[in-house]
């Protein structure tokens, strides 16, 4: 086994709002099935900012970060290849997967393992539990032996990789579900509520999947102009179009009075929720990625028969998403400059400025670079 420093410096969130603080956490050599990662980059999520904010609870004090692209440092037992079968070796670029139990219902039955009650998922474990270093924002991670390992790409810049492992991957994972509903085709109207990386790497996916027409929704204007760039036909501005039913007419103006084929909240408020509804056409269908407040909207469910609607919720992902984002990043990097999500880098001593710049939309994806000084 390959020698690893005794401790690493790691950020830990002891409560909401106060400032993280760099830990010298012990490095534990990894057991049978587990890996050590040296941090390469990690990425500023908004599920990140939400647990700064008090918005959701870890376990405290957290080890902050869940999006993270590491070269493995020390290899347990047994610990050959990753997930797709391919050879793994020290110094390899690896993401990986949330260590599912594989022995519940959702795991076993269901299949749907991001239903696991029972998942350790990084960046929202305690700092003060084994094994310690469970998360991104750091120098080194232990992966536990549940998790499933995906090597990057070659082609693969680490700080675009990172931005997946949250993001596109759960956008993988919607479209896998929408593919069960019928996918996309080539002609539909496909509306995508915000512009963060969510709806961004929506965005993408949806052009790519042969939408005919896809009109993005946002805010701020740095945001706005990266998804004109990356091929939005048309966007609207939340800053400049405030009212939301001038925002419903002119979806339906765009798509022959009907409305939308295809709507996918990306956005996180409530009331995206709310306005993505009122813009779906009759039979149309919308996918529910973003959605982080646990506030409520009124909401007449006679719309889903009388409407004829599916409505498609998706929640995190798998080790198979995780590699499907990977491959899509290496296969579309030439039409879509990823590059352009990542806005800004900070060391480690820097987070909670990064997770302020996330919070006050001054960022799209900041990365965290731990050899940053």
């Amino acid at each position: 086994m390959a020698s690893l420093p005794r401790t690493s410096r790691a950020a830990v969130l002891s409560a909401p709002r106060q400032r993280v603080e760099i830990r010298e956490i012990e490095i534990l050599p990894p057991e049978a099935g587990a890996i050590v990662a040296k941090v390469e980059a990690a990425t500023v999520c908004g599920t990140d900012v939400h647990i700064w904010e008090g918005d959701l609870q870890p376990e405290w004090p957290v080890g902050m970060g869940h999006e993270m692209v590491g070269r493995v440092a020390a290899l347990g037992e047994g610990v050959v290849r990753d997930a797709a079968d391919q050879p793994l070796q020290p110094g390899d670029r690896i993401v990986w997967a949330y260590p599912w139990c594989g022995k519940c219902y959702y795991c076993t039955i269901a299949r749907q393992p991001s239903l696991c009650p029972n998942a350790r998922m990084n960046g929202w474990r305690s700092a003060e539990k084994y094994p310690f270093l469970c998360g991104g924002f750091a120098e080194y991670c232990y992966i536990l032996p549940q998790c499933r390992p995906v090597k990057v790409p070659d082609e693969v810049d680490s700080k675009v990789a990172s931005s997946a492992t949250c993001a596109l991957r759960t956008v993988v994972h919607g479209f896998e579900r929408l593919h069960a509903y019928g996918g996309i085709g080539v002609e539909p109207s496909v509306v995508i509520l915000g512009t963060g990386p969510v709806g961004l790497y929506s965005l993408a996916m949806a052009i790519v999947s042969g939408a005919g027409q896809t009109i993005s929704i946002g805010a701020p204007q740095r945001r706005i102009d990266l998804a004109h760039k990356w091929g939005a036909t048309h966007t609207i501005n939340l800053d400049e179009v405030t009212d939301s039913r001038e925002r419903v007419e002119m979806v339906k103006k765009w798509t022959e009075g009907r409305g939308a084929d295809l709507v996918i909240d990306a956005a996180g408020p409530a009331q995206a929720f709310s306005d993505g509804i009122e813009m779906i056409r009759r039979g149309g269908r919308m996918l529910v990625i973003g959605q982080a407040t646990k506030k409520t909207v009124p909401f007449n469910p006679r719309m889903i028969n009388h409407e004829m609607l599916e409505i498609i919720g998706v929640v995190s992902a798998h080790v198979t998403h995780f590699y499907k984002a990977m491959q899509f990043l290496k296969n579309h990097g030439e039409r879509f400059n990823f590059s352009d999500m990542i806005t800004n880098e900070y060391p480690l001593a820097r987070v909670t400025e990064a997770l302020q710049s996330m919070a006050a939309l001054q960022e799209i994806k900041p990365a965290i670079i731990p050899t940053m000084s």
